[in-house]
């Protein structure tokens, strides 16, 4: 019944057979792999604590843009603690400072340097002689 086929389409066959295994063991290996790893999406609870600190004004301008988008209904925080919003330039240009200053923190870190001169290091902390974590800057990661 088969002898329609052309050598050329017997091959592409197997060819087609033969990528369809090694897809799914690699999803099988990924879903492995995905298991494998802890959860870390946030409770409700944790994400209605990040809503609060930015209304308050406790977050950098590019956090607070987010919160009016999520006020406008374009997303949600939980798109975003889920990383379903991942892909938006606006939430990667939300996060982009935070991440930079984590990496700025952990290189310190690895350099040895104390959690004081980490902290005089962040760029967006407040000017010597503020000694009320109220009075630093809203974007200031490191605050003691």
């Amino acid at each position: 019944m088969e002898s329609w086929k052309t050598p050329e389409i017997r091959a592409a066959e197997e060819a087609l057979e033969e990528a369809l295994l090694k897809a799914d063991e690699a999803i099988a290996e990924a879903d492995q792999f995905s298991a494998s790893l802890p959860d870390t999406s946030l409770s409700q609870e944790q994400i209605q604590q990040i809503e609060q600190l930015v209304r308050e004004g406790k977050a950098p301008p590019e956090i607070r843009a987010l919160q009016e988008r999520i006020d406008a209904g374009e997303l949600s925080w939980d798109d975003i603690a889920n990383g379903r919003a991942l892909r938006d330039e606006g939430v990667k240009n939300a996060f982009a400072l935070v991440v930079s200053d984590m990496q700025r923190a952990k290189d310190l870190i690895d350099e040895g340097h104390s959690l004081d001169d980490i902290i005089d290091a962040d760029p967006h902390r407040a000017p010597q002689g503020f000694d009320d974590d109220d009075d630093y800057p809203p974007d200031s990661m490191l605050q003691r």
